[in-house]
């Protein structure tokens, strides 16, 4: 995640812009914003104010999922790894997959611990 800039050192925080993930030729993780390379920020990252399908879950300000991020922006870019379905088949025990309408209108499931909306519910 990037250092706190502008308007968000006072508490304003602008939406993440969430984009599928993109490889370069060599299948190199980039930033499907700029290409820049974003292979060494594979991890946790985190999503404000997320579009999500499921309508119980309008109260989430802040969805933490797996993928890559890019810190070239002026804004925060987010990846999320895909995952195939609510159950999240393939990601560790206590993720689930929840469904998030990125920047493009695309809308299918990203990982996010399931403490993550158990505790929102």
């Amino acid at each position: 995640m990037s250092t706190r800039k502008g308007l968000e050192r006072f508490g304003v925080v602008a939406p993440t812009i969430v984009r599928e993930p993109a490889r370069d030729a060599q299948k190199i993780p980039i930033c499907a914003e700029c290409g820049h390379p974003v292979a060494n920020s594979k991890g946790s990252q985190s999503i404000e104010r997320p579009t999500l399908v499921d309508d119980d879950l309008d109260g989430v300000d802040r969805l933490i999922t797996f993928g890559w991020s890019c810190e070239r922006h002026a804004y925060d870019v987010v990846m999320p790894a895909h995952a195939h379905g609510p159950s999240a088949p393939g990601m560790i025990d206590g993720w689930i997959g929840l469904e998030v309408e990125f920047v493009d209108g695309h809308v299918r499931h990203v990982p996010t611990p399931e403490r993550e909306v158990t505790d929102v519910e």
